[in-house]
């Protein structure tokens, strides 16, 4: 019985035409990828993140340094010095990995907000756009569509008209 009413309801939706129901694609990565705002979001991002980055390969450096510079001295050094400078090469390496952790942490959380932002205004531009062509239902990201149906980059073009008001 359900596989005879999922052909009826196949058939029925195959037999109407797209002004009965009128039906269109977007292609989220292609959002992501080509919008304005997503453009800006992804440089403001790597701008924000370019200092803590560095910060990070500096700190790198130096435990490597540190490192270099333990071997080297090592042998000539008396037991309660070599302890010491292991110490502190050990507690530059926990202070580099507890900043990269922070690191990771703060970069996933503010791309996942600034992909979401994105989102946000795409939805509404889809919204916008769809009302104004009256489409009735819009798909993200479909397995194959005709690109006859793909709004994509008239989504795009309100979204960016928006970023600019």
């Amino acid at each position: 019985f359900i596989s005879i009413s999922c052909l009826l309801f196949a058939s029925s939706v195959a037999g109407a035409s797209t002004t009965d129901m009128p039906i269109a694609t977007i292609n989220a990565r292609k959002i992501l990828s080509d919008s304005r705002a997503a453009k800006e979001a992804l440089t403001k991002f790597q701008l924000d993140f370019q200092p803590k980055q560095k910060e990070l390969q500096d700190l790198a450096l130096a435990l490597k340094q540190k490192s270099a510079e333990l071997e080297k001295l090592a042998p000539g050094l008396a037991p309660s010095q070599l302890k010491t400078k292991q110490v502190e090469v050990d507690e530059l390496n926990r202070e580099l990995k507890r900043k990269q952790q922070q690191f990771v942490e703060d970069r996933d959380a503010r791309k996942r907000d600034d992909i979401q932002h994105v989102f946000n205004l795409a939805t509404q531009a889809v919204k916008t756009f769809s009302e104004g062509a009256h489409i009735e239902m819009v798909f993200q990201d479909v397995v194959y569509a005709n690109p006859r149906t793909d709004i994509t980059a008239k989504v795009i073009e309100v979204m960016d008209a928006q970023a600019a008001n």
